[in-house]
């Protein structure tokens, strides 16, 4: 499964996970026996699945592209804002966010397994 980090907490090694199969959200929380590993708001990764009860939960995260979509969770934000007003106006209103595009080759790209 791909997806985009939308926040992280470094302190707390957890980070929530948009996937691209517009499902809920995965949480993602480095074990302690895992190296170090740097995730920011906006880089692709990916990932496995596993259901936790309701919670999916993000495992075996390998980067794909870092700063791929770094001002996505602002972008959502703004949208939901937009939105939440045209519903109390009584309107159906829905906004997409694009992903922006990228020229990068599958075979071409530069991926980091984190374990």
């Amino acid at each position: 499964m791909f997806g985009i980090v939308l926040w992280r907490d470094d302190p707390l090694n957890k980070a929530v996970i948009w996937c691209d199969d517009q499902g809920d959200l995965a949480f993602y929380t480095r074990k302690a026996s895992e190296d170090f590993l740097e995730l920011n708001p906006g880089d692709w990764v990916e990932c496995e699945l596993t259901l936790n009860g309701n919670c999916r939960i993000a495992e075996n995260l390998a980067l794909v592209l870092e700063q791929g979509s770094p001002d996505l969770a602002d972008r959502l934000c703004a949208a939901a804002g937009r939105g939440a007003k045209a519903a109390g106006a009584g309107q159906e209103n829905g906004t997409v966010v694009p992903f922006p595009q990228h020229s990068v080759k599958k075979s071409g790209a530069l991926r980091r397994r984190f374990m």
